[in-house]
């Protein structure tokens, strides 16, 4: 149930810029048991609302079959598997005004108003950043076309220095930047070998240790089964070779643009790789042309 939180308004009357976040998870298994012997069709993820410090989120409890809106700590929902945060934007609303928004929702979500293709867990946090002046939840979140996989583009910041994460922030067109491509629960990517062995190979979704992690880019939906992206990798392995690594022609981010085009999706935004296409350009243009040399005084 919603906490009805007992607070002096009186120091919490002025606006304020409260950040709001969606914590999207994937769905539970004993979530998607429950759905699926009743045989309904769902998204297959679960999201929840973060501001003031809380979490909130309305869905179905497996336990007793009711459904209602509950609060934890945000990103740790013991019911799914956190997948990303996404930044909705910020609330000028006063906390007071937030607090008494968000304890008048238990009357309207609960498990009398629950219908899960009409008023579930997606709509009420879409109601919530309606309420609170942010933006709405990408269409990819509340999809159920559980035909199509969705693939994302993992950013990262090249190496882990403070010195790249702060030179990325200020010139982003410029940064210095490492992508993988998620699909099906792996993020692939491409490197350099010492070998003629493949450079492609894959770690789990945003966990690559040689990096620090940025964000997440939705590309779109693949309807590529999970065999058909297994042979596109083992086709892809042949032809992308660690020896054939080239840091300004055929890097990580060409590899993600390639296998972007193989899965059927958006191509990655050109600002990934700015700055190794800008070297390469200057390390391929032709020396100036000179004048004749001019005849030494004897």
């Amino acid at each position: 149930q919603v906490p009805r939180v007992v607070v002096d308004f009186a120091d919490m009357s002025e606006p304020t810029v409260e950040p709001v976040f969606v914590h999207v998870y994937d769905l539970g298994d004993r979530h998607k048991v429950y759905w699926r012997e009743r045989l309904a069709h769902y998204s297959p993820f679960h999201v929840g609302v973060e501001v003031l410090g809380q979490e909130w989120s309305f869905a179905v409890g497996i336990g007793h079959g009711c459904a209602s809106i509950v609060t934890h700590k945000p990103g740790l929902d013991p019911e799914h598997k956190f997948r990303q945060t996404l930044s909705m934007g910020y609330s000028r609303l006063p906390p007071r005004d937030i607090w008494r928004f968000m304890n008048a929702l238990d009357d309207e979500w609960n498990n009398n108003t629950f219908n899960l293709q009409t008023r579930n867990g997606h709509h009420f946090a879409q109601e919530i950043c309606r309420g609170l002046g942010v933006a709405s939840l990408p269409k990819w979140v509340e999809a159920q076309d559980l035909a199509a996989e969705r693939v994302f583009l993992r950013v990262y910041n090249l190496g882990q220095t403070f010195i790249t994460r702060w030179h990325n922030a200020v010139a982003k067109s410029y940064g210095a930047f490492h992508t993988g491509v998620e699909v099906y629960g792996r993020e692939w990517a491409f490197g350099a070998t010492q070998d003629d062995e493949s450079g492609v190979g894959w770690v789990e979704p945003g966990k690559c240790e040689q990096h620090d992690f940025r964000e997440s880019l939705y590309m779109g939906s693949t309807t590529c089964t999970p065999e058909q992206v297994e042979q596109i990798i083992l086709e892809m392995g042949e032809e992308w070779t660690g020896m054939s690594y080239d840091l300004f022609t055929r890097n990580c981010h060409n590899f993600s643009a390639a296998f972007c085009a193989r899965l059927g999706v958006a191509a990655p935004p050109a600002w990934v790789n700015e700055l190794a296409s800008a070297l390469a350009d200057k390390s391929a243009a032709p020396p100036a042309e000179q004048g004749p040399a001019e005849e030494l005084e004897h």
